[in-house]
């Protein structure tokens, strides 16, 4: 790691650490011009996860700022949400957005972010459900037993045409037990579809556990 850059994370680090006690998640933030970053600050009652999540995070928001400032993007974005926290773990959808001079549209990708808030460590899509391939989440679509959201988490059907190409790591939980697979634009449907959703329920998850096991 460079100089700047070290000096850029631990600036970032930094400000992430200073959260008030009472807080769980808050918002950060940087703007310039065509900048416009909005992130999540994750305070947990154990300094080091509270580090390892931020410091996690803070490598998404250099990503971001190395698009603007190095790249020469025109216009670069960040915003988050958190889907679902419990004393045990936080769950985050964090979406970058960008737009290059001169194109059709901009473009994001939006990346689901489970954490420990004991350990600070990342926690996998299998902690929860066991998929084999890609064929059993078409499969689940087709024939119900998982939902399609298009961006705006809007139940739909997965559009004539498309189909599941991959089986992603990228997963939010939604509370209640549910599960949100995460795709970018064009991956499940056309751009005006925004991101998409497969969505699993505790039904669906102890069904493809048990195909699985």
């Amino acid at each position: 790691m460079n100089v700047l850059k070290k000096a850029l994370v631990l600036g970032v680090v930094g400000a992430m650490l200073a959260i008030p006690g009472y807080a769980k998640v808050v918002t950060g933030s940087q703007s310039d011009a065509n900048l416009d970053l909005k992130y999540p600050l994750v305070y947990t009652d154990y300094a080091y996860a509270q580090q390892v999540i931020n410091t996690d995070i803070a490598n998404y928001v250099l990503e971001a700022k190395d698009m603007y400032y190095n790249q020469h993007i025109y216009k670069v974005a960040q915003n988050y949400k958190v889907t679902y926290e419990d004393s045990q773990v936080v769950s985050i959808l964090l979406t970058t957005y960008h737009y290059y001079a001169g194109a059709v549209h901009g473009m994001t990708n939006t990346r689901g972010l489970v954490y420990n808030k004991i350990t600070g460590q990342r926690v996998p899509l299998y902690n929860y459900v066991k998929i084999a391939n890609a064929e059993q989440l078409d499969r689940g679509l087709r024939s119900y037993v998982l939902d399609y959201y298009t961006g705006s988490h809007t139940k739909s059907r997965i559009p004539q045409g498309w189909s599941v190409k991959y089986v992603t790591d990228n997963y939010c939980l939604r509370g209640k037990g549910n599960i949100d697979l995460v795709y970018q634009p064009y991956e499940l449907g056309p751009y005006s579809n925004g991101t998409t959703y497969i969505g699993f329920t505790p039904q669906s998850i102890e069904y493809f556990n048990r195909m699985n096991s």
